[in-house]
């Protein structure tokens, strides 16, 4: 494994990871951690600190142990995805170190269900799940790019459920939001 990426940013977003398995007709939903998207800086070893958006993929358990929220400040060391990793749609993973510098002191202005705070795994695993237009999550300026019931969606198509390398990988940007919210643009198919 490559050496440590150090980081620093403020939480832009916080949204669920999905998992989604597909086999025999039949899907099974999981939800292995959350995607935070920071806007801060990145460091590489000794090279000076680039400013940048990037995405940290953390557990669950440090989500609710730390209790994290949008605003807040963070500085950590994480690894680089590998690109053979489709089911961690994010920048950096593995997160080594994890400071929580300081808490947001400007209150977040209320845009429901934008702002809403991260749904939990097991709600996650049972949200009614609608396909969302990718240009909404995966632009820059897109309505639900930092909304934290967008996810991208992993879905792998398994033909033998004890061999998740021989699966076939998709990645599906989807709303677990309310039905009625107006940001929400159905994918076209």
């Amino acid at each position: 494994m490559s050496a440590p990426i150090r980081f620093w940013g403020r939480v832009i977003s916080l949204r669920p990871r999905l998992v989604l398995t597909k086999f025999e007709g039949a899907t099974e939903a999981s939800c292995p951690g959350y995607i935070l998207t920071l806007e801060g800086t990145t460091t590489e070893g000794a090279e000076p600190p680039v400013g940048k958006t990037f995405t940290v993929a953390i557990g669950p358990a440090t989500m609710q142990n730390r209790e994290l929220a949008l605003g807040d400040l963070l500085r950590g060391d994480a690894h680089y995805v590998p690109e053979g990793l489709p089911d961690t749609p994010a920048e950096l993973y593995k997160v080594g170190v994890l400071r929580l510098i300081a808490r947001t002191e400007t209150p977040i202005t209320p845009d429901l269900p934008r702002t809403d705070p991260p749904l939990s795994p097991d709600a996650v695993e049972k949200a009614p799940r609608r396909a969302l237009a990718i240009k909404c999550l995966l632009s820059e300026k897109g309505s639900c790019r930092d909304c934290s019931h967008a996810v991208l969606a992993c879905v792998v198509r398994l033909t033998d459920p004890r061999n998740y390398r021989t699966g076939r990988w998709t990645q599906v940007p989807a709303c677990l939001g309310p039905e009625d919210c107006r940001h929400f643009i159905p994918r076209e198919d």
